[in-house]
């Protein structure tokens, strides 16, 4: 039986009388690489503020490694052993790569940077300011910030927002690798190549609510999938 690392329970997140996220279960299994999909104002972003506590759900629970998150704020569930990825870069623009890795690796016993950096691309940038790196760099620097403590569990935005063909699909390899090294994926996304290309589980929100899960391939081939993306009824 595989091992749940992430268990969503029943969660549920209310703006005013907007319902955003309704009571949803959600189960993520340590080695898996999880997309989060479905089509805009599904609800997909207030769901991954609820699972790294950026928001306070109504009610539901949110358990990691059979704890219950509720009551940790961002900062102190990352300790518990969760990376995280926004959608914009959150790098140290005025820092040099190799500074930025510095702090994010949180004392973890890292003899060699050059190894590690050169899996995302970066390795010959690792001395100039992040801020000057390109968007698709800054984007991999940033998973790299997120991987590089060795968390259990990784959590990702949009990680190929703005990439190009190419760039999406190194990233795609970057994310494989790390799974291969042992993280856990949840990705939240709207791309499917990558989703095609890493994918281990999918699962599809859409007005707030799960819509189906399974298999990329099942997924896809879902024709009441296809009609949600294209806005049918």
């Amino acid at each position: 039986m595989s091992e749940v690392i992430l268990n969503i329970n029943k969660i549920k997140k209310t703006f005013g009388g907007f319902t955003a996220v309704k009571d949803v279960d959600l189960k993520v299994n340590k080695g898996e690489i999880r997309f989060i999909i479905g089509p805009n104002g599904a609800g997909k972003s207030t769901l991954f503020k609820l699972i790294i506590g950026y928001l306070k759900a109504d009610y539901g629970d949110v358990i990691f490694k059979e704890e219950n998150l509720n009551k940790f704020e961002l900062h102190q569930r990352i300790k518990k052993g969760i990376g995280l990825k926004f959608q914009a870069p959150s790098v140290f623009n005025e820092m040099t790569v190799l500074q930025n890795l510095e702090i994010a690796a949180n004392q973890t016993n890292l003899n060699d940077y050059n190894d590690f950096i050169d899996r995302f691309g970066i390795l010959e940038e690792k001395n100039i300011l992040a801020g000057d790196l390109s968007h698709g760099k800054k984007q991999w620097l940033d998973i790299a910030l997120a991987s590089i403590s060795n968390p259990d569990l990784v959590l990702l935005d949009e990680p190929t927002a703005g990439l190009s063909f190419d760039e999406t699909k190194k990233t795609g390899e970057i994310i494989k690798y790390l799974n291969k090294q042992g993280t856990t994926f949840l990705i939240v996304e709207h791309d499917m190549e990558i989703l095609k290309q890493i994918a281990t589980a999918v699962s599809v929100l859409h007005l707030g609510a799960l819509f189906v899960e399974g298999s990329p391939q099942s997924v896809l081939k879902n024709k009441d999938v296809a009609k949600i993306y294209l806005g049918a009824s």
